[in-house]
């Protein structure tokens, strides 16, 4: 396949890049070569894991250049500044500069962390990011929100970095685990419920196709998710309005990741509670029917997903919510669904509210 056969969306914001897609890993070389004249240094961030499988295929397209494979632990804990540092120290021994490329191969951590990484090393050296599991397909690799976490809350330390391209292999997919598979499914059905009814319609008529793996089922589901994602980030890069609404479900979600030290639940798990818990305080409201509430739930219950938590205080909960980065002026602001397909920014919750809502995922 040539270049110019990929499949590509344009992200068209402040500085426009391509998401590709089917692009193989071993091409990527390629692309370097046509759109970036004066590289010399490749920096390959990953975890060892991601290594053993992709590494290889990734240098095949990489061998004019001089290449460094970092690797970090797998895990939401290494988004921290610690590991920041530890990086920092061995780019520099491998004789970074301000003209070498980061790579980022990997899930949504290893994004967020090279992201982060390449935005501060010497005031911000040019990154691609390579994601190798849906979640990073349809979501995280996308839209150039780049951090590492703090203990006071997810994602607290960051910034925009968007990268030079995304560049999505689907055969990254074949290697995941079920539990990987439903952190992006959580964001896919997010994708849906704030943008997509049709795209939520497809998930509830393919789900034993999805389940199965079916290759070309999961092609649509991968382009038709990160396809939203394109379209609304294009729209607002800097999250002053609409890009808020991609935080369906994450204000609870991070909140419970939080508070359980990003172990017990995975992202996904958060995100799928969140959901639930976004779409009963919307019920409360009379923004969304009860029924809608329960096809909601009964999707990522078909999934494996959780929607229901045990053994946690609902105020902790609240009070760890106050750190949310959409808060302003100290007043929680959440994005709950309006029906199925639609969503909105509310900016009148109540604690009561929020503690309802809670109280009915936490059993």
């Amino acid at each position: 396949m040539s270049l110019a056969e990929l499949q590509k969306i344009e992200v068209t914001a402040g500085r426009p890049y391509p998401v590709l897609l089917g692009a193989p890993l071993e091409e990527l070389g390629k692309y370097v070569q046509a759109h970036l004249k004066d590289v010399e240094h490749i920096l390959i961030i990953t975890n060892q894991a991601i290594a053993d499988l992709y590494a290889e295929r990734l240098k095949k397209g990489l061998l004019d250049y001089r290449v460094n494979l970092l690797t970090v632990p797998a895990g939401e804990t290494e988004k921290s500044l610690e590991r920041l540092s530890q990086l920092t120290t061995a780019a520099l021994r491998c004789g970074a500069d301000r003209h070498s490329l980061v790579i980022a191969l990997g899930g949504g951590v290893i994004g967020d962390l090279s992201g982060f990484f390449a935005s501060v090393f010497m005031r911000g050296i040019r990154l691609i990011q390579v994601p190798t599991t849906l979640l990073a397909q349809v979501d995280s690799s996308i839209g150039g929100k780049v951090a590492v976490n703090h203990p006071a809350g997810k994602n607290i330390i960051g910034a925009f970095y968007p990268p030079l391209a995304v560049w999505t292999d689907f055969t990254t997919l074949e290697s995941l685990p079920w539990e990987e598979v439903e952190n992006g499914l959580a964001e896919s059905v997010k994708h849906a419920l704030i943008a997509d009814a049709s795209l939520f319609d497809f998930f509830e008529t393919q789900q034993e196709s999805i389940k199965q793996r079916d290759t070309m089922i999961w092609r649509e589901m991968v382009t038709r998710s990160s396809t939203v994602k394109v379209k609304i980030v294009s729209q607002d890069e800097r999250e002053q309005g609409l890009r808020a609404l991609l935080n369906l479900g994450h204000s609870f979600g991070h909140a419970l990741e939080t508070v359980m030290n990003y172990h017990g639940v995975t992202h996904g798990q958060g995100v799928s509670i969140g959901l639930v818990a976004a779409a009963n305080l919307a019920n409360a409201k009379g923004l969304i029917t009860t029924a809608e509430v329960e096809r909601i739930k009964h999707l990522l219950n078909t999934f494996g997903l959780l929607t229901e938590i045990k053994d946690q205080d609902p105020q902790v909960l609240l009070q760890l919510m106050q750190a949310d980065k959409k808060n302003q002026g100290g007043r929680k602001i959440l994005i709950l669904p309006q029906g199925i397909g639609q969503a909105v920014i509310s900016r009148d919750c109540a604690d009561s509210e929020i503690l309802d809502a809670w109280k009915q995922v936490i059993k």
